[in-house]
């Protein structure tokens, strides 16, 4: 286990955000006469079929919504030093807090271990950082220098990750739907940036003629777009510049798009001019044995 220095805390941590849309919809969600799988969901003034954008934040509050008891049941277990856990629980970067533990499962990790191991680091005392801050920011530290586990899951459209199971049954069908609806939507970005001619698109090489070849390679393609929607990346680069990642989340995402990029580049049939490369190099190399 890495274990990075407590006293770090992320600056994006330094702020509780307002509430949003996510917010008013996630305390909707949490009412316990809630009807998750029926348009209860969205007695906001928001049709939920209305966008993209509606249906990402609908699928981050319910992924948050299915993981609150269970970050719960490990929090109240963990080694946290004397007269620290009470503040964690009530902190205004809890959900800062349960982000961070999504994140370390997400990449292949147990939480429950990074806890063992982290929450005794925390400082107690009254001029301590926030314990709930201070324990994000180490968890998404160690998932940061931990190379990715096995425990990986499943990543809608491949880059979003879904909630560990168990998942109340009327949680997992709001969930499912959303999946469907997002996956497909990321399709049609693809389909609709092909058919603009976006120079981002030709970046990730020409899709194989072979129909089982082309359909992962729009899969991949359709995780690209996704990500570029969902961070309003602009331009040329497939991914955005780096630099440009201002968020554990989207630091998160931006590998998992990574890993799409490399996997379309890799399907992709060469273009003309490499294929008659690759012939030359081919014949060359013969004529020299």
């Amino acid at each position: 286990m890495v274990v990075p220095d407590p006293h770090e805390v992320e600056p994006h941590l330094d702020q509780p955000e307002p509430l949003t849309l996510i917010d008013r919809l996630a305390k909707v969600l949490a009412r316990s006469d809630a009807d998750l799988s029926a348009t209860e969901t969205l007695t906001l003034e928001v049709d939920r079929h209305a966008s993209l954008s509606t249906l990402l934040a609908e699928h981050d509050v319910l992924a948050r919504e299915a993981q609150i008891d269970r970050w719960a049941t490990l929090l109240d277990v963990a080694p946290f030093p004397e007269n620290v856990a009470d503040d964690v629980f009530t902190s205004p970067y809890y959900e800062h807090l349960e982000s961070a533990l999504a994140r370390h499962e997400a990449a292949g990790h147990l939480a429950a271990v990074a806890l063992t191991a982290l929450a005794p680091r925390l400082t107690p005392g009254e001029d301590r950082a926030d314990p709930a801050a201070q324990l994000a920011s180490m968890l998404d530290q160690a998932t940061q220098q931990l190379r990715p586990g096995k425990r990986t899951r499943a990543r809608v459209a491949g880059l979003i990750p879904t909630p560990a199971e168990p998942i109340a049954d009327d949680m997992q069908t709001a969930l499912i739907e959303r999946h469907a609806l997002i996956e497909g939507a990321a399709r049609q970005l693809l389909h609709d940036a092909q058919e603009a001619g976006a120079a981002w698109v030709a970046r990730l090489g020409h899709p194989s003629s072979r129909p089982d070849a082309r359909e992962r390679w729009e899969a991949h393609a359709a995780t690209v777009a996704l990500y570029r929607y969902r961070y309003e990346i602009n331009g040329t680069s497939p991914l955005g510049e780096a630099k440009a990642v201002t968020t554990a989340d989207q630091a998160v995402e931006r590998r998992a798009a990574q890993t799409a990029l490399a996997r379309a580049r890799h399907i992709a049939r060469p273009t003309y001019d490499e294929g008659r490369r690759t012939r030359a190099i081919s014949i060359r190399g013969r004529e020299l044995a």
